[in-house]
């Protein structure tokens, strides 16, 4: 199974060479949760999750072929 996780802000720093979307292959289902386990990112740097144009939670379970979009919390001052 394959699902494509695409980024935005500060989550760009822990994708190869800073570019925002990351093919990722499962052998069985997982949450989106343990998937940001799996590759190393800290879910406390998520904000929201959006899954095919819907939000969703972090104990959402992405079906092949799905793209995930993490964004981040806005920055600055």
């Amino acid at each position: 199974m394959q699902i494509t996780i695409r980024v935005t802000g500060l989550l760009t720093e822990y994708f190869p060479a800073g570019k925002g979307i990351l093919p990722v292959f499962l052998t069985a289902p997982s949450t989106v949760q343990e998937i940001l386990r799996q590759i190393k990112v800290n879910s406390e740097l998520v904000m929201t999750v959006v899954v095919n144009g819907q939000r969703r939670d972090l104990s959402y379970t992405p079906q092949d072929g799905e793209e995930i979009v993490l964004i981040s919390p806005l920055a600055g001052g």
